[in-house]
């Protein structure tokens, strides 16, 4: 059985990426890795699941397949985060709010909506419950 769980992200440059993750998303900084060829700086999603944004000498540029792999991250309040990131330079939004019911009949209650961070990796924020 699994314990926990952590996602990397590879950046040219994750001191710019990291304020995106912190400013607008609020996740929180828990630990930092300062070295001179390796560093960058592990973010708490919540207890147990974490991203760490990291410096990769083979990473150059934005993401130039952002639909190989997302990030699902769970909100009490879908809507809230949509308006903290739909206007954030650099962010595009793939798909606005949108009901799951449209997609799964029997998922009542639920909202989701897909975008790209300033680095154009993929993220889908839905509701929780």
């Amino acid at each position: 059985m699994f314990t926990k769980f952590k996602a990397f992200i590879f950046s040219e440059d994750p001191d710019t990426l990291v304020k995106f993750y912190t400013d607008v998303l609020g996740l929180r900084i828990i630990s930092e890795l300062k070295l001179p060829r390796d560093y960058g700086y592990m973010l708490q999603v919540a207890p147990g699941y974490e991203i760490w944004l990291a410096q990769h000498s083979e990473v150059s540029g934005k993401n130039k397949e952002p639909h190989r792999h997302m990030l699902n991250l769970y909100a009490d309040d879908v809507w809230a985060y949509y308006e903290k990131v739909k206007d954030v330079p650099g962010v595009t939004i793939l798909q606005e709010p949108v009901s799951m019911s449209e997609f799964n009949p029997d998922v009542t209650g639920r909202n989701v909506f897909t975008f790209t961070d300033p680095e154009r990796n993929t993220l889908q924020i839905m509701n929780a419950h």
